[in-house]
């Protein structure tokens, strides 16, 4: 264990005193040692000045005994060195190195200077003091001096008294740290005491007694008043955890809550047990609980689902099967979102809702509906077939209203002026002759009435023209009635259909008059077509409206070589386009604008509510019908755009084979634009 490691594991009273000690310590020691080098770097100082004032005294009171060549006095006078203990030798030596007089051992090498030296070599310091007289040097004083004795000595006293001051003051320091540490860290024990029995006993309402003044006074203050804040947020979040609960247990579904990295489940609402009679803790306990009493037949699909919407961090509603407690199969729908924290799926959340009466429900719904589709088969020929008597009665009052108005221009003809002109020959009974050659009427006569006979002949020709043309039409209304019901199919009923089986089931309706009239086909479909969603019937009514115009403005036009060209592609708009192009006599542009308008024709023998009606109907199933044409002689193209269905996959982006109105199968997943996935 590390020493940091060991301080943060000290009681805080301990801590205060080691706070207290510690820097107390360290100054003290530090205070010491720089004494202790003082001392040292003193005493070296020292023993050089004393060495050289022993030296300057000996050298002044042996001047005369050299001088005088008296031995026995500067021997006497050396002797005084005795008293100082760490002197071991010394000696005086003549200019020539001829010891004169000597103390103790041998110095050694006699040393004769000419200045003043101190030098210290191993254990001993030695001093040269030169002797003169009268400026001239006579002599040489060499003093030897046991310096490393002397320096312990002087080191053992020194450390024996700053150890006796080091000792004082760590007991000292160690008094009043442990009376100053008691001031600071009992009312943080004591606010300790506090916390931990908050912590232990749940009970928020302990409160720490408030210190005077100071930091411990504030600290005191802000954590009674952090207890009280967070007393009333306990009560409040309790309050909160009964409503959430209430809620939870009420919204007919279970609420559950996992680790996205374990499958951990860490919450259950209590509508579990009531939904599938097993306990919360069952699921709690075993992570693998909610798989393994998923219907086997839907465990890999719900596990492989949910897998990729966790990878993928996408939320995601799925349908499948569980096994309750009693045995029974129970349809959940259970709707999971994914949390995501840090880049990565982290905590998953889900409701599971019984839907087993609605799944039962959806199924009488599509036994319903299949019966409706077979009634509306039939109600649509009913309705397809009054549609179309519908707008051909409009035709036909039209019609109707024309041949009663030529009945009243015949009514109104001009004979009546004939009349009055043999009226006035008859008022000229005998006077004829003169009447036609002198009266200024009667002379313009015989002229006016030869071209009122032609004017009237010419009137009646018209008229009787007109008559036939309008008898045709009729004639031709009642036929377009008849095939027109012969088509008639399921009408009202939206289904997603291949658009290619549209224009081949056109084809197939209009194949004999093709070949009877020479008329070549030509098929251009794009691949991969989506399906579209319409009704059948409608659709069909104008693609063999549209088929049947192309052939006769290829009639009207060219003998041979008439071609009529289908062609299927996709639009930017999202749209697929059934094109019914030819080469025949094509759309003046004046009339482009007119053709969808009611009772408008390009052709002799038209009725004007084929492309109205079909217009209508393109636009009543979302889409649109268009024409172009380049001018008469350059053939004209319709254009069909219908509504893409919607793209229906699994989870693993293969197609699910759609039925018509709602009779898509359960069990399956529905995926709209790759965002969501939903279970039908």
């Amino acid at each position: 264990m590390s020493l940091r490691w060991f301080i943060i594991h000290m009681s805080i009273r301990r801590k205060v005193t080691l706070l207290l000690l510690v820097p107390c310590g360290v100054v003290m020691l530090l205070a010491v040692t720089v004494l202790f080098a003082f001392q040292i770097r003193m005493f070296s100082e020292g023993h050089h000045r004393e060495m050289s004032a022993v030296a300057d005294v000996v050298s002044a009171n042996s001047t005369a005994a050299v001088a005088f060549n008296d031995g026995a006095s500067a021997t006497q006078i050396l002797s005084s060195l005795h008293a100082i203990s760490h002197i071991t030798s010394a000696a005086i030596f003549l200019p020539d190195g001829t010891p004169f007089a000597t103390l103790g051992q041998p110095v050694g090498t006699p040393m004769i200077e000419v200045e003043e030296r101190y030098f210290r070599q191993g254990n001993d310091a030695f001093m040269i003091h030169p002797l003169t007289l009268e400026g001239k040097q006579i002599g040489a004083l060499n003093i030897r001096s046991n310096y490393q004795a002397a320096h312990a000595g002087m080191v053992r006293l020194m450390a024996g008294m700053l150890a006796t001051i080091l000792v004082i003051g760590s007991v000292v320091g160690a008094l009043l740290s442990n009376w100053l540490q008691k001031l600071v860290s009992k009312p943080i024990l004591r606010l300790t005491g506090t916390a931990q029995a908050v912590a232990d006993n749940n009970d928020y309402s302990v409160r720490a007694s408030v210190e005077p003044s100071g930091e411990l006074g504030i600290l005191t203050r802000t954590f009674n008043k952090m207890i009280t804040r967070i007393q009333s947020q306990e009560i409040a979040l309790l309050a909160s955890q009964r409503k959430l609960e209430a809620i939870l247990n009420s919204i007919g579904g279970v609420v559950w809550e996992a680790d996205a990295a374990t499958w951990t489940v860490n919450f259950v609402s209590r509508p579990f047990e009531s939904m599938f009679g097993y306990r919360v803790d069952d699921w709690l306990k075993d992570r693998d609980f909610w798989m393994n009493i998923i219907f086997s037949g839907d465990r890999t699909r719900v596990l492989e689902v949910s897998r990729q919407a966790i990878a993928q961090k996408k939320s995601f509603l799925i349908e499948y099967r569980v096994r309750a407690n009693d045995g029974r199969l129970v349809w959940v729908r259970e709707s999971v979102s994914v949390e995501v924290a840090d880049d990565r799926s982290a905590c998953l959340r889900g409701l599971i809702v019984d839907v087993t009466e609605q799944k039962a429900a959806a199924e009488n719904l599509e036994r319903l509906n299949r019966r409706l589709l077979e009634v509306s088969r039939l109600a649509g020929m009913a309705e397809v077939a009054t549609g179309v008597l519908h707008n051909v009665g409009n035709v036909l009052n039209s019609v109707s209203v024309s041949v009663n108005l030529l009945g009243d221009r015949l009514q109104r003809t001009r004979v009546s002026n004939l009349r009055r002109a043999t009226n006035l020959l008859a008022e000229q009974n005998g006077n004829l002759a003169t009447f036609l050659t002198q009266d200024r009427q009667g002379k313009v006569l015989p002229e006016y009435l030869i071209r009122l006979s032609e004017f009237i002949e010419t009137e009646q020709t018209e008229m009787q023209s007109e008559v036939r043309l309008l008898t045709q039409n009729v004639d031709h209304i009642k036929e377009i009635v008849a095939r027109q019901q012969n088509y008639a199919k399921v009408s009202g009923v939206f289904e997603q259909i291949d658009p290619t089986e549209l224009v081949e089931d056109t084809l197939r309706i209009n194949g004999t008059a093709f070949e009877r009239h020479r008329v070549t086909v030509v098929r251009d479909f794009a691949p991969d077509l989506p399906k579209v969603v319409v009704d059948r019937h409608k659709v069909l009514q104008i693609l063999v409206n549209l088929a049947r115009n192309a052939k006769q403005a290829l009639d009207a036009s060219r003998p041979d070589g008439k071609i009529l060209t289908f062609r299927i592609e996709r639009t930017d708009e999202g749209k697929v386009a059934i094109r019914v192009r030819d080469n025949g006599v094509g759309i003046p542009p004046e009339a482009i604008n007119r053709i969808f308008q009611h009772g408008f024709t390009t052709k002799k023998d038209g009725h004007g509510f084929g492309l109205h009606s079909g217009a209508n109907a393109a636009r009543e199933m979302g889409g649109r019908l268009s024409a172009h044409s380049d001018g008469p002689g350059c053939g004209a193209e319709f254009s069909l755009e219908l509504p893409i269905a919607p793209k229906i996959t699994d989870v693993d982006g293969n197609p699910i084979p759609a039925t018509p109105v709602n009779g898509l199968a359960s069990g399956g997943v529905l995926a709209v634009d790759a965002a969501q996935t939903f279970q039908i």
